[in-house]
């Protein structure tokens, strides 16, 4: 039923120190309302939404699918008893506004994914498949290129029963898992097939923003926008390294609130007719990292986010 991550919703104390953070992670910011809304450069979809707010918070998450799976996901809702809310923020879209079981809010609405915007795919040299001839792959001005964003890939929140959320996004929105330890973790995909995972689940007292993850042109450009980011003084959480789950390449660093942005490449892509994808159920450090610079602090999995009195 959904088909796509649109876009995410964060409140945050401080709208300009927001910017000042997504526009050096390489997005283009631009005011909506009192909101900052954030693109990634030559595509026309929101990726992240800042509200203006008295503590950093994970908002809401907004999802696409088409005409008959916004029906089909009305219908869920109302046989599996989720209250269909009116819309708790103003940004300009129909669709259905509801609670998953941490409490957060989810929206969905009848929107597809827009085309990444055309860029010329970088070629390189690999045993028996050479590319690249008569030409170099790096020069001395290549650690001046600034990282551009192509799409927001996925999101990881907390929340304090896995097990419960896995069976509300499988069960009412159709989503499926692509592998899980346990009830610390799981990452789920669209059931339309795609990307190994647009939704993360992990285990926290309470819910929260763990990270959200931007695609870009390969591992050089991970590290470029993950040195240019502690260049700044922003911290670098986790990397460079390798996951397991996704397999894809990944470098962390925190935001303004503790939160993280993710910068990715090489994700598995799974398909629709997905028979074959065996889900590994294991312990976390198995899902981590094939191979990382440093192991993972143990404030990697801490949950900075406030608990919410509501």
């Amino acid at each position: 039923m959904i088909r796509s991550l649109q876009h995410v919703g964060v409140t945050v104390p401080d709208l300009e120190v927001g910017r000042s953070f997504y526009e050096a992670v390489g997005l283009e910011a631009r005011m909506a309302g009192e909101h900052l809304v954030l693109r990634c450069k030559g595509r026309a979809q929101d990726q992240v939404r800042l509200m203006p707010g008295t503590t950093k918070r994970l908002s809401y998450v907004s999802f696409g699918t088409d005409a008959e799976g916004l029906q089909t996901i009305r219908e869920s809702l109302s046989y599996h008893g989720v209250v269909i809310h009116p819309a708790p923020f103003d940004i300009g879209q129909d669709g259905l506004w509801f609670r998953d079981p941490s409490g957060d809010w989810v929206h969905v609405t009848d929107a597809d994914s827009m085309p990444l915007a055309p860029l010329p795919t970088p070629e390189s040299n690999t045993p028996g498949r050479y590319r690249r001839i008569g030409q170099r792959g790096c020069t001395p001005s290549s650690k001046l290129r600034r990282v551009t964003p192509l799409r927001l890939g996925h999101l990881i929140k907390f929340t304090p029963d896995v097990d419960r959320s896995i069976d509300f996004y499988t069960q009412v929105l159709g989503m499926k898992v692509s592998d899980r330890a346990g009830d610390k973790i799981a990452f789920l995909r669209c059931g339309c097939g795609g990307d190994h995972h647009v939704l993360g689940l992990a285990k926290s007292s309470h819910s929260g923003l763990h990270h959200l993850s931007f695609e870009v042109m390969g591992i050089d450009e991970i590290e470029l926008g993950a040195q240019h980011l502690m260049s700044l003084g922003y911290e670098s959480a986790f990397g460079l390294g390798r996951h397991v789950a996704g397999s894809n390449y990944f470098h962390y660093i925190r935001d303004p609130w503790d939160s993280m942005v993710e910068y990715f490449w090489d994700i598995d892509v799974i398909p629709e007719d997905d028979s074959e994808w065996l889900a590994i159920d294991g312990a976390p450090p198995d899902l981590i990292a094939v191979w990382a610079t440093n192991p993972p602090p143990e404030a990697f999995i801490q949950n900075f986010e406030a608990a919410r009195d509501e």
